[in-house]
């Protein structure tokens, strides 16, 4: 192989284990909480618990060797700050521009010695997993299609989420790549039981753990579609 590809291959051997790591951290904190709290195996007891990110993060923390805690008030500007990460390729948000997941460096911020970053969001919002969420129709270039008589204004439907909450993690922190499916992963935890993701959008961690790789990723400039 050639030494850019030799490079390459090693800058995604380091992601991977990296990713593979903190998603063992971080289940291996969920399952101390479960056994603590008399549920072991039961992971909806978690995220049923509380109806605050900021708790749950406080929760998770205990389980943890952290080195910084910003769950109070989304004060992660004690812990680095907020920063941009690109989705794992451009995606048009609706309205013409590039989707980002910044709402994941504006949160809460668990902050571990090895400076991976952990960060916690909250699905349900009435006691149970099982939610309802308006979900836009795109046309053929990925933009939002107006409707007046929809009550949201564009073209779409309601849809039944059964996402408890999500754990989602950079392995490096601030550093880069600063992008979903290389160092930005997203763990969901479902109605079911179930743990993990197929979604590229989300970093497929089932397809790291399973594969030992990362998914496809495309570098790009976010802004103007």
């Amino acid at each position: 192989m050639t030494l850019p590809t030799l490079i390459a291959h090693y800058q995604e051997k380091v992601l991977v284990t990296a990713a593979k790591k903190d998603y063992s951290i971080i289940i291996n904190a969920l399952n101390s909480w479960l056994i603590k709290n008399e549920t072991p195996g039961d992971y909806k007891a978690f995220w049923l618990m509380s109806d605050s990110n900021e708790k749950l993060s406080d929760e998770l923390s205990k389980e943890l060797k952290y080195v910084k805690l910003c769950s109070k008030n989304y004060s992660v500007a004690k812990c680095g700050g907020g920063y941009d990460i690109r989705q794992y390729k451009k995606i048009n948000d609706g309205k013409g521009q590039t989707t980002s997941e910044n709402w994941i460096s504006n949160l809460n911020r668990i902050v571990l010695s090895d400076g991976s970053f952990i960060t916690i969001q909250l699905a349900h919002s009435n006691g149970s997993c099982t939610t309802k969420g308006w979900v836009y129709d795109k046309d053929a270039d990925g933009n939002y299609i107006e409707d007046p008589s929809s009550p949201n204004g564009y073209k779409g439907h309601e849809a039944t989420n059964t996402v408890c909450g999500r754990i989602a993690y950079d392995t490096n922190g601030l550093k880069g790549p600063n992008q979903i499916g290389r160092d930005v992963f997203q763990i969901a935890f479902y109605d079911d039981g179930k743990v993990g993701t197929n979604y590229d959008t989300w970093g497929n961690i089932n397809y790291v753990l399973s594969h030992d790789k990362l998914i496809e990723t495309e570098n790009y400039v976010t802004g103007e579609y």
